[in-house]
């Protein structure tokens, strides 16, 4: 029936897009979604429309406004300076060679501009200003290194795959006391500490965190867990089904980073983290800004789904 529908309307979109289009549009639509075999407890985030349009709409923005401040203003809870371009990346809507290609672009890069005596520093090889520089080494070294690994190492999705310090020191305090949730409280943002709920909400409802609270996001998953093992699970669990980039070799890097991969030992030694990174909602509601987020993301709040 839906490719005699489809032929019909003389539109050439593939059946499960087909599909998704028309049940945007009243219940016959929302009926025949309803037969395919997916989590219909996980509704469409109508605010994002996919492709390569959308995604280059968005692209323009973020060079017109964020990018020049990208170094100072990505954490900003009001008007973030990112470019938001992660599901459409891991959609495969748009590549990250043509952001790449159209920012060195802009600024008239070519190869004479590379400093070689910064070779490995985290910026300053590019000779370009400090918030290109920074944006690259996300989008460049920290991206494809999500991918390098994933790539190479087979278990990239198991705690099995962090290093051995971070395994050593997160099992030396595997029995510290801790204030134990159920996932289902994490799930439902059901915790005492609102930015994490905040958090929790955001990525519920819109399939994105916020920047900077990601990180924080997974510290304090890590820290309720009943165990570093379940903390990873719980973190996939979650990341995987409400994130409009889960299931991606960047989420993992994520994750994992929360346990200490691609990170170093760091002290004072806690309870529960060990020599683990540790991050906390007090720091973070101390360093930045956190009242608007509080209140956009608020239990109560009505929602746009709007994501800018």
């Amino acid at each position: 029936m839906f490719e005699s529908l489809i032929k019909a309307s003389g539109v050439e979109l593939t059946p499960f897009e087909w599909l998704w289009r028309v049940s945007q549009g009243g219940t016959i639509g929302e009926n025949a979604l309803s037969a395919l075999d997916i989590d219909h407890e996980v509704p469409a985030v109508t605010a994002l429309i996919g492709g390569h349009s959308s995604a280059q709409v968005r692209l323009n923005r973020f060079m017109d406004e964020g990018l020049n401040h990208y170094h100072t203003n990505r954490n900003d809870f009001i008007k973030p300076a990112v470019s938001g371009l992660s599901p459409w990346f891991h959609f495969g809507h748009l590549s990250t060679v043509e952001v790449i290609s159209r920012i060195l672009q802009q600024e008239g890069w070519d190869p004479s501009f590379i400093d070689h005596s910064r070779r490995g520093s985290r910026s300053g090889w590019w000779g370009l200003s400090e918030p290109i520089e920074t944006f690259l080494d996300q989008i460049i070294t920290w991206r494809e290194l999500g991918f390098n690994f994933a790539y190479y190492r087979d278990d990239h999705t198991s705690i099995d795959s962090i290093p051995d310090w971070a395994k050593k020191s997160l099992d030396l305090h595997r029995d510290d006391p801790r204030p134990n949730y159920t996932f289902e409280q994490l799930e439902t943002a059901q915790t005492e500490d609102e930015l994490w709920n905040a958090a929790q909400r955001q990525l519920t409802r819109l399939g994105i965190i916020h920047n900077y609270l990601r990180m924080l996001w997974g510290k304090r998953i890590l820290e309720w867990a009943p165990s570093p093992e379940l903390a990873a699970e719980w973190m996939i669990r979650l990341n995987d089904r409400w994130a409009l980039d889960g299931r991606d070799p960047n989420s993992y890097t994520g994750i994992f980073w929360v346990l200490g991969r691609h990170d170093r030992a760091w002290g004072p030694e806690r309870p529960i983290f060990g020599k683990v990174r540790y991050m906390s909602s007090a720091n973070t509601a101390r360093k930045l800004k956190v009242g608007p987020y509080l209140t956009r993301w608020a239990k109560d709040a009505l929602q746009s789904n709007d994501f800018s």
